[in-house]
């Protein structure tokens, strides 16, 4: 592959190394919202941050992606030595987890935005919009288009912050499974160890979720409102599903290649962008009106709030949500 491996990998630490230390120190939005009166335990502030941060799976993902490009692009410089059969163990979870994190991420979103992205903290209930309009808002923030009120802009920027982290980065794995020459390891070597993590992430999110008083993401909530065994046999559904894409990831290593690689790739990107051309459809589906999304909420004569005295204080231009 001449010089195209060791660029791509470098460039791919590049995009993903500093959001990996930035999440470390400084809040982002991918945390869970939570008061520190209510935690379980009396810890700091700072602590309890860190909790809600790592709470996601797409960050401790995001974790693993940028420490497999940053280890390699340092054995490349000579600044580091890596076993090659644990570095292949720690690629085929990785990979593993990336992928679930891209497809179960724009899967639910593709149903509704909200079973993925907290609604009340993103949008809070201090400025009294409608739920048609918070659903208008959301489906904008995560697929676009970005609604022309100036006070909307910022959907621009959370659609951005959701396709780099939800679709770039876990990508850079897939497309580095289509470059590189990976030698598989035994089978039940990989599945197990993608079993015990998917067990071991559950076992986390669950503490978390204990700590902080505080579901990590809506859909977990959702489930757990149906009760406990539905809950348990969704986790048990989505922990097949991370074995069958640790599967997937052998198939593509041993016989699919680039092709199997690109296909993955093309699907995630296309869920992201809301299966573009038939975002209307999607829309539709979701029980929106595709035009005032494509035309904006103004154009539909309908107010975005729940009362008059709300409406007679509309939102500045330039306003920002929790995001």
């Amino acid at each position: 592959m001449g010089p195209v491996l060791p660029a791509f990998r470098i460039l791919a630490a590049l995009l993903s190394v500093p959001f990996a230390i930035v999440s470390f120190f400084i809040a982002n939005p991918e945390k869970v919202k939570f008061a520190q009166e209510q935690a379980s335990l009396p810890l700091p502030k700072r602590v309890l941050t860190f909790f809600s941060q790592f709470a996601h799976l797409t960050v401790v993902s995001h974790e693993l992606t940028s420490g497999y490009f940053a280890y390699l692009v340092l054995s490349d410089f000579g600044l580091l030595n890596v076993d090659q059969y644990w570095l292949e163990l720690y690629f085929a979870v990785a990979t593993s987890v990336a992928l679930f994190v891209a497809l179960v991420f724009w899967g639910c979103a593709l149903i509704d935005p909200a079973l993925m992205a907290p609604v009340d903290v993103i949008i809070p209930s201090k400025y009294q919009l409608t739920a048609e309009f918070k659903q208008h808002l959301m489906f904008g923030a995560m697929f676009g288009p970005t609604d022309p009120d100036p006070s909307c802009s910022w959907q621009t920027g959370f659609r951005l912050f959701m396709q780099y982290v939800h679709t770039l980065c876990p990508m850079f794995l897939v497309v580095d499974m289509a470059l590189a020459e990976h030698s598989p390891l035994e089978a039940n070597v990989e599945i197990n160890a993608t079993l015990a993590f998917a067990v071991s992430y559950i076992c986390w999110n669950l503490f978390c979720w204990w700590l902080l008083r505080v579901p990590p993401y809506p859909l977990q909530k959702r489930l757990f409102e149906l009760g406990v065994p539905w809950a348990v046999f969704a986790y048990a559904v989505l922990s097949i599903f991370a074995m069958a894409l640790c599967i997937y990831v052998r198939w593509v290593r041993l016989v699919a290649g680039w092709l199997g690689a690109l296909a993955m790739v093309l699907l995630v990107c296309w869920a992201s962008v809301g299966l573009t051309p038939w975002r209307g459809k999607l829309a539709e589906f979701q029980g929106l009106d595709y035009q005032l999304l494509l035309h904006g909420w103004a154009s539909g004569g309908k107010s975005a709030f729940l009362t008059k005295e709300a409406d007679a204080q509309p939102l500045q231009p330039g306003f920002r949500m929790s995001f």
